[in-house]
């Protein structure tokens, strides 16, 4: 009878630790490889068209003037040409990186980290207050370009696959060129070049650091942080951003300490506001005659503004004076001769 093999099989050579982390790593790698091209097949399966990137689609705008000629109010969009980014001080496209997206020249269109950090912010504070999205600028302008404004996974998904594709068809100089003059700023102006004629009637490239830090902080809710409606929220978002830039080393604390001492004044004709009503009736009354304009319009209107401020002054003190009797609200109305508001 065969005798048979009893020796024992030899053991088996364990993985040190730098192999296994080698052959766990390697692992991985390959699952995130496939749940990588997973996640493009199916969200960039409806991307939208990316083909018409300079193309701007806008509401003409109609700009209204008293009779002497002065600006009485802009209604619709503004738009205003591209501003050459090397043509702008070095602190303007520095606040707008300090404030939204301090590792724009470092990340490759999103920032994992600042995903992470935002969501659990938005878990640890829900209901107290705006959530918080962690997109880098290179997101902000593949939404602004492409997407809605809808807050639906789909959609931070699309917008996460653009942002990758902007980052490899574009310099970051590039990218951060078209965030400036496609950004919407409020009060109806999209771009740098329009938000600084429209609050502080000057050219883009001569805005203060003040100023500058007035704008960016603006992105965080152009309504919010207006600094026409609401100028002491808009101040004090615009220091969170000077201190940024400090930290960012794009300013000194010395230009920070100026900035903050130095005024900001803000276009006279957005600040006061004045004639809304008469511009509203107008407004209806030319689009009534015109439909809805399909480019920019001027129209010269019959409005004094030195009366018209000498109005309000006078209307104002009247009511304040009426408040006893149950007096809220006034009216004044004037005419010439012929009619004419």
């Amino acid at each position: 009878m065969a005798r048979s093999d009893t020796r024992d099989a030899p053991p088996r050579r364990r993985r040190s630790f730098l192999q296994g982390l080698v052959y766990w790593g390697a692992v991985l790698f390959v699952w995130g490889l496939i749940f990588a091209l997973a996640f493009l097949a199916v969200f960039a399966a409806d991307l939208p068209d990316t083909s018409n990137l300079n193309a701007v689609r806008r509401q003409p705008s109609i700009s209204y003037l008293d009779r002497s000629g002065a600006l009485v109010s802009v209604r619709g969009s503004q738009y205003a040409p591209p501003v050459d980014l090397d043509k702008l001080p070095p602190y303007v496209p520095a606040a707008f990186v300090a404030i939204e997206d301090r590792w724009f020249y470092w990340h490759f269109g999103f920032n994992p980290w600042g995903i992470v950090r935002s969501q659990v912010y938005n878990l640890t504070h829900r209901g107290d207050g705006p959530l918080r999205g962690g997109s880098t600028i290179t997101q902000q302008l593949a939404r602004n370009l492409f997407l809605t404004m809808d807050q639906t996974y789909r959609r931070k998904a699309q917008e996460l696959v653009l942002a990758i594709w902007l980052e490899t068809k574009f310099t970051k100089k590039e990218i951060l060129a078209l965030y400036l003059n496609r950004v919407y700023f409020g009060a109806g102006a999209y771009g740098i070049e329009a938000a600084a004629q429209r609050y502080f009637g000057k050219p883009a490239d001569q805005l203060t650091i003040g100023e500058s830090a007035l704008l960016a902080g603006m992105m965080k809710g152009p309504s919010r942080y207006s600094p026409v409606s609401s100028a002491d929220r808009a101040a004090r978002r615009a220091t969170v951003v000077l201190n940024e830039m400090v930290r960012a080393g794009a300013i000194t604390p010395a230009q920070r300490a100026e900035a903050i001492g130095t005024p900001v004044r803000v276009n006279p004709t957005l600040a006061s506001q004045r004639a809304q009503y008469f511009t509203d009736w107008v407004d209806d009354q030319v689009r009534g005659l015109v439909g809805e304009p399909t480019e920019d319009l001027i129209v010269e209107t019959t409005l004094d503004l030195p009366i018209q401020v000498s109005a309000e002054q006078a209307l104002r003190a009247g009511v304040a004076g009426a408040r006893g009797q149950g007096v809220q609200q006034g009216a004044l109305v004037a005419l010439d001769g012929e009619g004419r508001v």
